[in-house]
């Protein structure tokens, strides 16, 4: 079941009609349908405010996150058996704390980040239509200090790249609802932020340059995560 599929099953299962749901959440009928459709994303606030609404959780919304097992043994962490490298004891006492910040206040993520993580981290947008990708990505990235922010479709990514301003964005170019090269085009209006195009069809790169388009380079799918690793810190000075 898709995004737009679920928000509508459990609309249905509380008894909402689009028009009551819509009036609850003061948005527009309109918004509703292109939410249920797949033509448009939910924000993070408008997230929260369906969670609340409708009763549920937000993984509920999204749908439920993979079980992982996870262990803190002797101040080193390990995910479903696998130790995580490059932590100290320093790392695990932050994570131990986040854990306790979270159980204070279910649901909300804190918004300080655990000790020794560096809160001027690096704004990471990605946007790409395929979930894998983004969620592979996102795990990847954020043991190495950076903050990661998905979009599955352009029109989520472009409302996203307004409200956090990125520091770099890694951009699809095939995706269902607004493409990569408009989604550029519309980006390169108003910001000069560094592109790093992801794609499997590297071919279709030329029709940037074409249109005179600015881009730092383009990684072709599947994609190495080390290569994505080292555009960034190249793109940064690291």
């Amino acid at each position: 079941m898709n995004f737009g599929d679920s928000i509508k099953k459990i609309r249905e299962e509380k008894g909402f009609s689009q028009e009551e749901l819509a009036r609850k959440l003061d948005v527009a009928q309109s918004t509703i349908g292109m939410w249920e459709s797949g033509k448009r994303t939910p924000k993070l606030d408008e997230l929260n405010r369906l969670s609340r609404v409708l009763n549920i959780t937000i993984n509920r919304l999204i749908g439920q996150m993979k079980e992982r097992k996870v262990e803190l043994v002797k101040n080193e962490i390990y995910v479903d058996g696998e130790k995580i490298s490059d932590l100290d004891a320093t790392d695990v006492d932050g994570v131990v704390e986040y854990i306790n910040a979270v159980k204070k206040k279910k649901g909300v993520i804190p918004q300080t980040p655990p000790p020794k993580m560096n809160p001027q981290a690096k704004k990471i947008l990605i946007i790409d239509d395929e979930q894998e990708i983004c969620e592979m990505l996102y795990t990847f990235l954020v043991p190495h200090n950076y903050k990661v922010f998905l979009a599955f479709n352009g029109q989520m990514g472009l409302e996203y790249f307004e409200e956090i301003r990125p520091d770099i964005v890694l951009l699809d170019l095939k995706m269902p609802d607004i493409d990569g090269l408009e989604v550029l085009e519309i980006i390169r209006k108003v910001s000069d932020v560094p592109v790093i195009i992801i794609t499997g069809h590297p071919q279709d790169v030329s029709d940037i340059h074409l249109a005179d388009l600015e881009i730092e380079g383009f990684i072709e799918k599947p994609i190495s995560l080390q290569a994505v690793l080292n555009s960034l810190k190249y793109l940064i000075g690291e």
